[in-house]
């Protein structure tokens, strides 16, 4: 039983490397998007121009060819890249988006209110106050 193609355009590849010992061919293309995400966000603004940088912000408004953007609600400055929506008309900086207890950013993981104040879930937890004698169950969605 054979576990491979050896007519496959990948095997072949693959002993074409071996025999010249060179390093395994790559794709401009794919170099390019590598070194999109490992460069700092700003540097790849300025070194690739185009479909890989952010598109601007939205202006929230213009009023006599004066633009407006968003305005982060931790550090109160202008949001002029990307924006974190966090509820309708509130908006963080993506570095700004973080729990407010251990600084963890929050991105990919989402957040959780206390009174006003947002938390990782981990520290939600820690100040959630419930009902007297209430108690804090997980719910797991079925399967």
């Amino acid at each position: 039983m054979q576990k491979f193609d050896r007519d496959s355009e990948v095997y072949k590849m693959i002993q074409e490397n071996k025999e010249s010992r060179a390093a395994p061919r790559q794709s401009n293309t794919f170099r390019v998007l590598q070194e999109v995400l490992e460069s700092d966000e700003q540097v790849a603004t300025v070194r690739f121009p185009g479909a890989f940088s952010p598109s601007p912000q939205k202006a929230v408004s213009s009023v006599a060819g004066v633009t407006r953007f968003h305005i982060c609600e931790k550090c109160n400055t202008s949001i002029v890249t990307q924006a974190v929506r966090i509820v309708e008309d509130r908006y963080r900086h993506p570095e700004c988006y973080t729990c407010t207890q251990c600084g963890l950013n929050l991105k990919m993981r989402g957040h959780f209110w206390v009174g006003e104040e947002m938390f990782c879930e981990k520290h939600a937890r820690e100040r959630y106050q419930g009902p007297p004698g209430a108690t804090l169950t997980t719910v797991y969605p079925k399967s």
